[in-house]
């Protein structure tokens, strides 16, 4: 389309300014140029796929939430902090693999539902460091939707952009357990089966199989228990 790259040709809003900062909704589709593309990687509607732009650590938590990340230089809010990364996997199978972390109590299960709950990312044997980033009530991280080099709406990947400004050396956190208001039928199909489990990590296969497990995420607006 006239003016605009591929959000143009899908029919969906263009989700950058030209700093590259998020400016759609939670819950609307980003869609990225790809490949096929005729725009070079100074196009504005490539973000995700640079990958990871910020100086991030682990480090090993104090009040027993285990591992975290903390950036080590000052994040826009807007920008693109991380993808969540692992290996895709069909629900089925997560199903059969949740039931064996619980057992270990851990599991790194993200269910990629935002059109149907057909496949999940599972970060335990492969990822990148999104694998370590804690739950909080009050997160200063919140999940995209984008499509880049596949426009499957089963297979989406998984961004995650500052909900604000972010100090140099606090933690990056994500609610395990979003809702998006559904202020127009895109933004109900969004990413919202989160769970932890113990020792950190997302849920997803079958929630009513795991526990309640208390939330430690020392937040004022906090609920008590993650699900």
């Amino acid at each position: 389309a006239a003016g605009c790259c591929c959000p143009g040709a899908s029919r969906n809003k263009f989700a950058y300014n030209e700093a590259g900062q998020v400016c759609i909704r939670a819950g609307l589709p980003i869609y990225e140029c790809n490949s096929r593309c005729r725009c070079g990687d100074d196009c504005p509607n490539r973000v995700v796929q640079k990958g990871i732009r910020y100086d991030l650590c682990i480090f090993r938590t104090g009040n027993g939430r285990g591992w975290g990340v903390r950036t080590l230089q000052r994040i826009r809010k807007n920008s693109f902090v991380m993808e969540y990364v692992g290996e895709i996997i069909t629900s089925e199978e997560a199903e059969r693999r949740g039931q064996v972390y619980d057992q270990q109590g851990a599991t790194y299960l993200f269910d990629l539902d935002y059109v149907e709950d057909v496949y999940t990312v599972d970060a335990a044997r492969y990822g990148n460091i999104s694998h370590f980033v804690n739950h909080s009530c009050d997160p200063n991280l919140q999940v995209y939707n984008v499509f880049i080099e596949n426009l499957d709406e089963r297979l989406p990947r998984i961004a995650l952009f500052a909900t604000r400004s972010i100090r140099a050396g606090e933690e990056l956190t994500f609610d395990y357990n979003m809702h998006v208001d559904p202020v127009d039928a895109e933004s109900t199909r969004m990413d919202s089966n989160f769970g932890l489990v113990a020792g950190g990590g997302l849920g997803g296969g079958s929630p009513r199989a795991r526990r309640r497990i208390e939330c430690k995420c020392g937040a004022t607006s906090c609920r008590k228990f993650l699900f």
